[in-house]
This record gives C-alpha cells, structure tokens and sequence, in this order.
C-alpha cells in the first residue's frame, strides 16, 4: 500500500488491472490442474521431454529408411531410465526400436497403425503409466511413436507442466503482455482531459479573475472535484471583487477629508510642526491617488494597439528629465534601433515608466544615475531601469512587487508603484520581475510581447 502511494493515478490503475489479471491467470491455472487430476494427485507420469528426445535421435538414410543415432540427450536418458524402450514408425510402415517393449503394452504395439494417441496403465499398478503412444508430424514426416519405461514424475508435476503449455503459455502470457502495454495507454487516454486540467490549474492565480478548469469531458469521478475547485474560485473572485470596491469607495472617501486638511494647514502658521503635517498629509494624498489608480486598472479596458515603445520611452524619459536633474540625479536612455512595436495601452505604458522613475527618485539615494534600456529578446521586448543607488535586499525581492510593501517603514510612498507597474504589464501579457544590474543598484525589467511591424493587429480577449 505504502508502494501505491507513490504512484501516480494511471500507474495506480495499471498496476492493480495487471495484478488482477495476474491473479485470475494464476487462479484459472490451479482450477484447471485440480480438474485434470479430480483432485487425486497420487501416481506418476512419464517425463514429457522424451517425445523429442526420442524423434531427434531417428534420421533416414540415404535409401529413406529409419535408422536409430545415438545422442547426447538419448544417452542421458538411457542412463537415467534403464528400462526406457521405444518405437517409432512412419506411414510406410518402417521402424525403429530400442528396448524390450513392456508386457501391457505388447498388444498396442501390434494395433500401433490403428491407433492415434493414448495412455496405456497396467492394472496391477494403477498408480504408474505403462507406456505412452501419439501421432506427431516430425520432421520425418507424419510418424506414430510409442515409448515406455521411461524416467516419471509425479502426476501434479506433469499436469501442471501441461496446463503451463497449453493454457497459460498461449492465452493467458500473451494476454498479459499485450495489457501490460494497453492498461497505462487506455488509461493515460481517459485521464488526457485531467492533463488539461492540471496544465490550466498552474495559471491560477488571485490576479486572474475568471480563471475557470474546464468541465467537459472530464471522467465522472474527477468532475465533482473541479466543479467543486471553480465554485471556490467564484467565491474567491466574488471576495476579491468586495475587496476592490471597498478599497475604491475607501480612497473616494479619503479625498474630501485630505483636501480640508490640506486646506487648513494653509491657515496655520509656519514652523516645524505645520512641516511634519503637510509631509503626512502629503503622503496620504498619495496613498489615496495610488490607490484610486490601482483600482482603475483593473476596472477599465485598455486601448489596445500597435506601439512604437522606443518613440514612448523616448518621449516620457525627455518629460521627466527636469525632474530628475531638479532632484540632483542623472538619466540615460539607451537603445540600439529607432523603432521596436508592441500591442499596449500608450497611457498605461506611460504610467509604467513615471512610476519606475519616481520609485528611483524616492528610494535611489543621492545623486544616483538612472539608466532605461529598451531591447529585444526573443519574441519579447524588454524595458529596463536600472539605477546606482544602494539595492534591494535579497529577502525582499520576492515581495516587492506587492501591494503596500516596502523594506523600510520609514522610507516615503505608499508601497503601490511596483503593484501598478505588475498590473500593466500583465495586463499587457507581459511581466515585471527584479534583474541585478552589472554595477551595485537595483534593476526592474518590463518585458512585453512584440509584434512585427507592418503586420495586421486584432485583440482578442484569451482567458488562461
């Protein structure tokens, strides 16, 4: 049982199919024996293997008459069983012998070409076979043989050997092999649609609402299962929608209160205090407006269409550039062609790199070098902004691109800008994932699918 554990649904089902038949082989073989023998096991048997010990040792001469050769395999049976005799005769009535025929059976030797195949077995020993006789296609041609005194073996020994040769061996071997190929395929074949299953499960994910397992087609015993997995899915989504609007109507509801509080600080005096509020308040100002983004996101449809993303990188990078001088760093742009299309959303795009420029500003240091690199790489076209400020810690960096996290609790913003930026671009069928730079910093890469340019663009919507 603990073996099965380990096994996988179509090994599990293959290995107790074969078994099965296995057992039954197994079982069909013993009912069989103990019907030829009706239970009675006492008495011998001549030894099956001198029939063709027996035919190989006779050969025809030259003239076609049947002579007798010594062989190894005869000798070692002579050896054996002194008293073996036998004849063997072919259709013209030639013959050889060997031994002194045994009283019981003189008589079937004198009817020998009346007869087809039997067993002969003297009444004053019941128990023991007197001599044994058959017709057998030889390579001598059609012959009789009929032999006695040969070495025996016990009745269940000998009737096992024949339900091993003529059940088992043709009927239920080949059976068992061609299934030992069949169950795992048939069953491999039925379970495909659960592969599919599983494929599409590995995409689930609290980003990707309306993700649903397929049904259809699905064995009876598996479906209860998904159909169970998407209801929680529905309750999940159902959940995380209740959570979105709880947080929009939350930053909706911050708004008002921010701006009185902002109006009366105006009122209020400078010093040290008015200060420290306004940075808090601030703050919270952007809280609310990163927020309000966030949620719009992911509640309204892109404007999809083909983008030259060297021409918006170019152009958003020469709009910031005051403000990152004005805050004492520097920024380059680096790109190998003048042109490098991709489907997306121009404002959501813009929005990435405000926001990773902004984030290099706030959490870079001082006077720190920003370079943004656009490139291709395979079908993907990849932005990169890599800065020279102090780095992420390496324990952070599974969790950066969370919403609210931040490293420091003392460092500024709301903790949203790396959320944002992954909502883009996985709204776009891309990703955002953290790279090391080859100089001590922080790198953040936005790859996005490329299409050619000069080719036909169309949006269809694809659930994954």
């Amino acid at each position: 049982m603990k073996y099965l554990r380990n096994l996988s649904i179509t090994q599990r089902i293959s290995v107790t199919l074969i078994g099965t038949l296995l057992t039954v082989a197994i079982a069909s073989g013993l009912l069989t024996l103990t019907n030829f023998l009706q239970w009675d096991l006492s008495g011998y048997v001549m030894d099956g293997r001198i029939d063709s010990t027996i035919v190989a040792a006779v050969s025809r001469t030259s003239g076609g008459r049947l002579v007798l050769k010594s062989t190894a395999e005869l000798e070692a049976l002579k050896r054996e069983a002194p008293g073996l005799w036998f004849i063997v005769r072919d259709q013209s009535g030639d013959q050889v012998s060997m031994g002194q025929v045994s009283a019981p059976c003189a008589s079937i030797v004198a009817t020998l070409p009346r007869l087809f195949s039997g067993d002969v077995t003297d009444i004053s020993e019941h128990d023991n076979l007197s001599c044994k006789f058959k017709t057998m296609r030889t390579h001598l041609g059609e012959a009789q043989i009929v032999y006695g005194g040969g070495p025996l073996m016990p009745i269940w020994k000998g009737a096992g050997i024949a339900v091993l040769q003529y059940l088992e061996a043709p009927f239920f071997l080949p059976l068992l092999l061609v299934n030992i190929v069949a169950i795992p395929v048939v069953v491999a074949l039925a379970l495909r649609r659960l592969k599919d299953v599983v494929q599409l499960a590995r995409y689930v994910d609290i980003n990707r609402q309306g993700l649903r397992l397929p049904e259809e087609g699905l064995p009876r015993e598996i479906a209860p299962l998904v159909r169970a997995f998407n209801a929680a899915l529905e309750r999940l989504d159902a959940g995380r929608a209740q959570q979105d609007r709880f947080i929009a109507n939350a930053a909706h509801e911050l708004r008002t209160p921010v701006a009185i509080i902002r109006a009366r600080l105006d009122a209020l005096e400078s010093g040290p205090l008015k200060v420290k509020l306004e940075q808090d308040v601030e703050r919270l100002g952007e809280l609310t407006d990163a927020l309000l983004d966030l949620q719009a996101l992911k509640s309204t449809i892109p404007r999809m269409e083909p983008l030259n993303l060297v021409a918006l990188v170019s152009e958003t990078l020469a709009d910031l550039a005051p403000v990152v001088l004005a805050a004492g760093h520097d920024v380059e742009f680096v790109c190998g062609t003048e042109r490098l299309e991709v489907s997306g959303d121009a404002a959501s795009l813009k929005r990435v790199i405000v926001n990773l420029v902004q984030n290099a500003i706030k959490h870079g240091g001082d006077a720190i070098t920003l370079t943004v690199t656009v490139r291709t790489e395979a079908a993907h076209v990849l932005m990169e902004f890599a800065d020279t400020g102090p780095g992420i810690p390496p324990a952070w960096r599974d969790q950066m691109f969370e919403s609210f996290s931040r490293y420091t609790r003392h460092g500024s913003g709301a903790g949203l800008g790396l959320s944002i930026v992954r909502e883009i671009a996985v709204m776009h069928g891309g990703r955002a994932t953290y790279f090391e730079p080859p100089t001590h910093g922080t790198g953040i890469r936005v790859s996005l699918p490329r299409i050619e340019a000069g080719k036909d663009f169309s949006i269809q919507n694809v659930n994954v």
